[in-house]
């Protein structure tokens, strides 16, 4: 065998060999594998991070109120108080007006839970008109839950050269219940209702006919609030 060819044999055996144990070597093990990395549990915080919020109210406190499951079935007596009124300047829209109070008491009071539905006198009605001061003066008229409302009223008129000017209003009523007892809202609902009306014959002038559209229009708005809260008060209700 000549040398160059000696030679030729050499190199083939020696690529030969190190391919084999490149081979080997990717497939081999390693002695020590990497551990995968480490879960970390999330724990979400279960007390104020502010430490000023305890001048209100204690985590503790909090924890408390969350955590209560408060039980309607032995409330029977409901004061009502809104906290907004209208000013009225005709006698009739003093009656439309009182019209609404009275069919909203009367509403109420058809619940069959409830054994006295009073409206909350404007003496004892607090200064400061926070849950804790209203809570205090229910507690005074000896009422287990007080509902506390509010009424806001929008208008769009359009003013016609021929035919009868036309208003639309809407009013939209805002209310929360009140336990008593625990002093928890147990209920908040926001409720809407509009109509249209026209100036007729009778009104002394458009303003009378807006100002009677939006009486009218809080009186359907009320109702349904009443019709909110039968539903809250029902066995089973939500």
């Amino acid at each position: 065998m000549s040398t160059h060819t000696a030679d030729t044999a050499a190199f083939v055996t020696m690529a030969l060999a190190f391919v084999l144990n490149t081979g080997c070597a990717s497939k081999r093990a390693p002695e020590h594998p990497t551990p995968p990395p480490a879960v970390t549990e999330v724990r979400l915080p279960q007390e104020s991070l502010f430490k000023g919020d305890q001048e209100i109210l204690s985590d503790r406190d909090i924890d408390r109120i969350l955590a209560t499951d408060i039980t309607l079935a032995d409330r029977r007596r409901l004061a009502v108080l809104a906290l907004n009124s209208r000013s009225t300047w005709s006698q009739e829209l003093l009656d439309l007006e009182t019209e609404n109070s009275e069919r909203l008491l009367r509403a109420l009071a058809a619940i069959p839970q409830l054994t006295q539905v009073r409206p909350m006198p404007a003496l004892l009605v607090p200064e400061k008109r926070t849950v804790a001061f209203l809570r205090e003066a229910a507690a005074r008229f000896q009422a287990d839950l007080l509902l506390v409302y509010t009424t806001r009223v929008q208008t769009f008129q359009q003013e016609r050269l021929i035919g009868a000017d036309v208003v639309r209003a809407g009013c939209t009523a805002e209310s929360v219940l009140l336990d008593v007892r625990t002093g928890i809202i147990v209920h908040a609902a926001r409720v809407s209702d509009s109509l249209l009306a026209k100036k007729s014959g009778a009104d002394l002038d458009f303003s009378q006919t807006i100002a009677k559209a939006q009486s009218e229009a809080t009186g359907k708005a009320l109702l349904k609030m009443a019709e909110d809260i039968v539903t809250r008060l029902k066995p089973g209700g939500a």
